[in-house]
């Protein structure tokens, strides 16, 4: 996002995350036996969030007000913010998450959807719609608008009209070949 560090929101976005999430993983994990059949990316959740401390979730929170901040300026220019709604095409069913994306490691399993934490981690309204396909035509991707706070009316009406002036690009279907991707 334009005027903010994205590595340090991205640091910011991993607290709460964390935070967020451990709870629930920690309910799961005890029940019996549980830890065999939970997944290693929420078990990392789970272990991660065991070290969070008060100052370094306040830190977070202090980074993730200034990232609102920032994103509700833009929105008082803008009527909407367009992102990509996803940074990689659909991937293969049998791989858990991409590794890699264009000769980038990915250092956790959240990296390769990070264009999809900025609206949730700033409170505000989102929605994807339908963009384009690969340059084989066989692979969907999406765009996301961000609206503004208390925005979900307007940013509706904005997709809708969307919608309609992209009718000939939602109306289309992948080929066949990507069933078997």
């Amino acid at each position: 996002m334009p005027g903010s560090d994205p590595e340090a929101v991205w640091r910011a976005w991993l607290v709460w995350r964390r935070a967020l999430v451990a709870s629930g993983v920690a309910a799961a994990l005890a029940l019996p036996g549980a830890r065999e059949k939970i997944k290693p990316e929420a078990l990392w959740e789970d272990d991660s969030a065991a070290s969070l401390g008060f100052a370094e979730f306040m830190q977070a929170s202090v980074q993730r007000s200034a990232f609102h901040a920032q994103l509700v300026g833009l929105l008082e220019r803008f009527d909407a913010l367009m992102l990509p709604a996803a940074q990689v095409l659909p991937f293969d069913l049998q791989l858990r998450w991409p590794q890699q994306i264009a000769g980038r490691q990915m250092d956790t399993y959240h990296r390769w959807m990070e264009v999809t934490l900025y609206a949730a981690f700033a409170g505000l309204p989102a929605i994807s719609v339908p963009a384009a396909f690969d340059w084989q035509g066989r692979l969907p991707m999406g765009l996301q608008l961000i609206g503004r706070p208390g925005g979900d009316a307007a940013l509706l009406q904005l997709a809708g009209l969307y919608e309609q002036l992209m009718a000939d690009v939602i109306k289309r279907r992948p080929d066949e070949s990507f069933r078997s991707v």
